[in-house]
């Protein structure tokens, strides 16, 4: 029986490992904020100034992600004189203040062998998570998206709604980048936010439903659900809010005529 290596585990240590070893391959000429672009997949998507604040935001959850897993390790009983040097190290090297120096510069000073290879380690000694999700199901997810936003974008759709589903879009957008540093929390917390905003404005979207084209509210109702629905599965969360939300599908079939 083949067991999978450290920087193969589903965990937080593996997922940082993972993170790091892909900025390592970036050349050591690039900036250190381009060499962070590369390793969150963000330089084909995002240029110039945006590009400058998607990297600082993904350092900032990086790094709560860093301390997350520090307070786990010395739960496991790892001594802190095994994790103080070896994670503020990488903590150091995704300040805001180093993003303008070489690469190379950045990885002498933080990013060293050992550094790395203490990761590997901390993969080995943390438990797999229960909850996973693969490329496949975040690249199905991401299409649903596209759908909706584009179903989103036909006329006679009442401002609120499309307000609403498209600041649940763009949350789910950033669950799905975090998802490679973070594990399926992000996504959990995004599907969970969804369902409880469309139970608390429910009324206001009736309200506004009644005065929308009518094919164009059932286009948008049926890939709200199925992005919901998507979400929920990707996030391992889908028979509790299927529970939980069944308000949302009931309000939705009410108002859209066509979900179930």
């Amino acid at each position: 029986m083949a067991y999978p290596t450290p920087l193969e585990k589903s965990n937080s240590a593996a997922r940082l490992a993972r993170l790091f070893a892909k900025a390592m391959s970036a050349s050591p000429q690039k900036s250190t904020l381009d060499a962070w672009a590369f390793s969150f997949d963000l330089t084909e998507s995002t240029q110039g100034l945006d590009l400058t604040h998607e990297v600082t935001d993904m350092l900032v959850e990086t790094t709560r992600e860093l301390r997350s897993m520090r307070a786990l390790l010395a739960d496991f009983g790892v001594p802190e004189n095994l994790l103080s040097y070896y994670v503020t190290y990488p903590e150091q090297a995704m300040v805001a203040t180093n993003l303008s120096a070489p690469w190379g510069t950045t990885i002498s000073n933080y990013m060293k062998d050992e550094v790395l290879l203490s990761f590997a380690w901390y993969a080995y000694i943390l438990p797999e998570e229960a909850s996973t999700t693969t490329n496949e199901e975040l690249g199905a997810l991401t299409e649903l998206l596209a759908e909706l936003e584009d179903a989103l974008k036909a006329p006679g759709l009442p401002r609120f709604i499309v307000d609403t589903i498209s600041k649940h879009l763009a949350a789910i957008r950033r669950a799905i980048r975090l998802c490679p540093v973070q594990g399926t929390k992000p996504m959990k917390d995004a599907a969970r936010a969804l369902t409880t905003d469309i139970q608390l404005d429910q009324d206001e979207i009736r309200s506004a439903a009644d005065s929308a084209d009518k094919s164009a509210m059932s286009r948008v109702g049926d890939g709200l659900y199925k992005v919901w629905k998507k979400t929920a599965e990707v996030a391992g969360d889908a028979d509790k809010l299927m529970k939980t939300g069944q308000q949302l599908i009931e309000m939705a079939t009410d108002v859209i005529d066509k979900l179930n």
